[in-house]
């Protein structure tokens, strides 16, 4: 389980990012790799509904799987290579506006 960081994430990114949560093949067995990142990040929180919502693809390059966690605005991004047919990594990405108090 690799944490990308903000540069290695933003690195991920080819516009346009196409939008093929109804079309994308299945590349990766996601939950072997999610499931102990969220137990580790969330301690699985079993109240919580774990599914990918938003499926974004960079050409033939990459997959970005986006999980919705028990925050607001927030989800587990786990970012596939599709040539290699591996996870590069995850990251959290938070799209609220402002910082949080």
């Amino acid at each position: 389980m690799k944490e990308l960081s903000q540069e290695e994430y933003q690195a991920t990114f080819f516009p346009p990012m196409l939008d093929v949560t109804e079309t994308a093949e299945e590349i990766v067995d996601l939950w072997d790799y999610a499931d102990p990142v969220i137990e580790q990040l969330y301690h699985s929180c079993t109240a919580w509904e774990w599914y990918v919502k938003h499926i974004y693809e960079t050409g033939d390059e990459f997959q970005h799987l986006n999980i919705p966690v028990p925050l607001d605005n927030t989800y587990l991004v786990v970012i596939v290579d599709k040539p290699k047919q591996k996870i590069l990594g995850h990251y959290v990405l938070d799209l609220h506006p402002y910082p949080r108090h």
